[in-house]
């Protein structure tokens, strides 16, 4: 596993001061949400003026750009805002692939009110339906360009359940998950549950923290001081197989009074880096030793 940190968490650097800073500090790879106050990333004339330059500075200073986050969500009813979505994810693999950026992120999101709004809501089921058919053309076109969408766990859907569904149901290669453990905690899903069940379709893994009082979600903690199981998720992950970044989640951008990202960005390094070189443990079934062997025959040889 490797560290990553979204743009969120440092909204006024610019690209080149994010890789320093990645650099100094231990992490090998960035996430774009935004970059110096565009949201749109593939107007940002940092990276769409020469994106192969860009990726070519990216390749020498050994940090990778790992994914471009969009605010696209695919659960609307209404067939232009649908299409809306496609072209901006359309146009986000395309950047992706001039940037040699393995994944692009989009949103499930809300399950949505009836046309009427005295019959309450559409069933779950319908709106996951929707949200499967118009990811399913857009994961093919991002696997014919090397790219991978993330559908990360939100709104309505952050149980691993309806992840997995969305994923399975897809059935591309174009499509995995970006898995984060304080959304699914909000509902009280624990690591436990969701990284095995997921295993395999985990793309990307949101490395946040928080406190959660009175069953609801009290603020933002760094790394190791809130409620989130962040050791028992990394040795869960481990025992997956899981190798690919965990990507700090702190969402300066839209809370500003949160503390400053050099300290973040710090603080992560040392709570989690000696989780990921540490070595897995052998684990058994059985209950008073860990280590026991599984078979008499093993215990006699």
């Amino acid at each position: 596993m490797k560290l990553a940190f979204s743009s969120i968490a440092c909204p006024t650097w610019s690209l080149v001061t994010m890789v320093e800073k990645a650099k100094e500090y231990g992490y090998a790879g960035i996430e774009l949400r935004g970059l110096e106050g565009q949201m749109y990333l593939p107007l940002a004339p940092q990276l769409a003026s020469n994106p192969g330059k860009v990726a070519d500075l990216m390749d020498d200073t050994g940090v990778s750009l790992v994914c471009l986050s969009t605010s696209a969500a695919f659960h609307h009813r209404d067939k232009q805002t649908q299409a809306k979505s496609s072209k901006e994810v359309r146009d986000y693999i395309e950047l992706a692939q001039d940037l040699r950026c393995p994944y692009v992120r989009v949103f499930g999101s809300e399950i949505q009110k009836m046309s009427f709004s005295l019959l309450g809501y559409e069933r779950r089921e319908t709106t996951l339906a929707r949200i499967v058919e118009g990811l399913k053309p857009l994961a093919d076109y991002a696997a014919q360009r090397g790219v991978t969408l993330l559908i990360e766990n939100n709104g309505d859907f952050v149980d691993s359940v309806s992840i997995w569904y969305i994923v399975d149901a897809v059935a591309s290669p174009g499509l995995r998950c970006c898995w984060n453990p304080l959304n699914a905690l909000a509902k009280r899903e624990r690591p436990t549950v969701s990284i095995p069940r997921l295993s395999a379709r985990i793309g990307m893994v949101r490395l946040c923290d928080g406190n959660f009082e009175n069953g609801g979600f009290s603020g933002y903690a760094l790394p190791g001081e809130g409620n989130v199981e962040l050791a028992r998720l990394v040795q869960l992950l481990k025992g997956v197989g899981y190798q690919g970044y965990l990507c700090l989640d702190w969402p300066k951008l839209w809370q500003p009074t949160l503390a400053e990202p050099d300290q973040v960005l710090r603080a992560t390094t040392a709570f989690i880096q000696p989780m990921i070189d540490e070595q897995p443990v052998a684990l058994s079934a059985y209950k008073n030793d860990k280590f026991a062997p599984k078979l008499k025959a093993q215990a006699a040889g």
